[in-house]
């Protein structure tokens, strides 16, 4: 019976993870959605990103509905929340609706669940390298197992996840050398860098078979050279350069276009055409990339900056949910592997343009909400940081790090949009309540305890 009600309670926190589905009348999707389903159903690696979420979506999917996958990413999200809860000893099936009732009202966390993306799991990781590192002790073997298993999935979806799963792991090994020692920093480095290991491999292994390339990002410069070009050091130095360097994109600077997305998505664009496309042109890419950096490395470290904070600032949900009919959205795979769908597609309230205004009724909320609790985590570090006992100092670190990490690697080096620290934004509504009444309750007991008590960072 215990089991059972467990049971009930993951299913339908799941579906109040995942209502913005529901209340769309299919899965949110955006325009890439086509590209991760098409990889694995078409089979084909494509050049600017991995191809794991397109496996997983298939593993969920099996070619019957999509329904299943996004119901998938409700449940392991759920699944992930509860470990959470447990670990800061709030088990049981009640804290976990709680928990998930209130994300799905104050936060983004649905409208990233109920989309066919992997934005998900940016937060998803976060959460998972905290558990390994810092709350491995309460998960049984199997849990171990799986979290690891969800951390390494979580990095493997998405080129910017890696970075940002290097800096947490590196984080939390200092917090642990620090607090702990060398032997449980060795212990936990081992914990928290095995995903980003094994998802490097897995990324290198999929590209030397589908590229010959034995890389982790075989054409990741493209993405780079269009950034420092848009931003200015880049163009001023091909305007120096050109036309005795030998770039052939001498020759179209002056038709570039005025934004970097359209260079590097518009089929029109002159990287389309007179370049040959991402994969002939990455070696060019790389070689701007480079001599930028050699000319004006202030100027690129400036304009990343700005980027980076530009970021930090947009989190509110929504962007990327206007309609998305034919290409470049899913609509052709839709029709071609799930014929049965493509009417209620179709009449969904994405497709017939009324989400967006959904969503945007509630961003200010979630906006406000989020840039509180930002606030908030940063405050109670401050004010509690001899009272929070480790795992929870830990768990503020790393959403305060993941914050300013995700802002750097997706604003900073590929461009600010608000779909990159929506990612993440639920992550700063959750912190702070889990970290709020403990530190109060603590700093009370530390209020009537007698002078001298140990530094409870030091407490497990």
């Amino acid at each position: 019976m215990r089991t059972a009600r467990r049971l009930g309670t993951l299913c339908l926190s799941a579906l109040l993870l995942i209502w913005p589905a529901a209340w769309n009348g299919y899965p949110l999707v955006f325009s890439d959605t086509g590209t991760y389903l098409g990889q694995a159903l078409i089979g084909y690696l494509g050049w600017d990103r991995p191809a794991f979420y397109s496996l997983f979506l298939l593993l969920t999917h099996w070619r019957l509905t999509l329904w299943l996958s996004v119901l998938a990413q409700g449940l392991i999200t759920a699944h992930l929340l509860s470990l959470v809860l447990r670990a800061h000893g709030l088990p049981g099936n009640l804290p976990l609706l709680l928990a998930a009732a209130g994300l799905a009202v104050l936060s983004g966390l649905p409208w990233l669940a109920a989309q066919l993306m992997p934005d998900l799991f940016t937060g998803l990781l976060v959460l998972a390298l905290w558990l390994l590192g810092f709350r491995a002790a309460v998960l049984s073997t199997g849990e171990r197992v799986w979290v690891l298993l969800l951390a390494s999935g979580g990095v493997a979806v998405h080129l910017s996840h890696l970075p940002l799963a290097l800096g947490l792991g590196l984080l939390g090994s200092a917090l642990l050398f620090a607090f702990r020692g060398r032997r449980e920093a060795y212990l936990g480095a081992a914990r928290m860098l095995a995903p980003p290991l094994l998802a490097s491999l897995a990324m290198m292994a999929a590209n030397a078979a589908g590229h010959g390339r034995l890389a982790v990002s075989p054409f990741g410069s493209v993405f780079m050279a269009a950034r420092v070009i848009y931003d200015g050091p880049g163009m001023a130095h091909l305007r120096r350069a050109c036309p005795e360097a030998g770039y052939r994109i001498c020759g179209v600077l002056d038709r570039l276009g005025p934004y970097h997305n359209a260079f590097l998505w518009y089929p029109t664009s002159p990287l389309h055409n007179e370049l040959g496309g991402p994969k002939a042109w990455a070696p060019e890419a790389s070689a701007i990339v480079l001599g930028t950096l050699r000319e004006a490395p202030a100027a690129m470290g400036a304009a990343a900056l700005a980027n980076t904070l530009r970021q930090l600032a947009l989190v509110a949900p929504g962007d990327g949910l206007e309609p998305w009919p034919g290409v470049p959205g899913p609509e052709p795979l839709i029709a071609r592997f799930f014929p049965q769908e493509r009417e209620r597609f179709l009449a969904s309230r994405q497709q017939q343009g009324l989400l967006l205004d959904d969503v945007r009724s509630l961003a200010p909320l979630h906006r406000l909400l989020a840039l509180a609790g930002l606030l908030g985590v940063a405050l109670l570090v401050v004010r509690h940081r001899r009272t929070l006992g480790l795992p929870r100092f830990a768990l503020a670190a790393f959403v305060l790090a993941a914050a300013l990490g995700n802002a750097a690697v997706t604003g900073g080096l590929s461009g600010p949009a608000e779909r990159y620290q929506a990612r993440i934004a639920w992550l700063f509504v959750l912190a702070p309540a889990l970290l709020a009444l403990p530190a109060l309750r603590a700093d009370r007991h530390r209020r009537a305890a007698p002078s001298g008590s140990a530094d409870l960072l030091y407490r497990p």
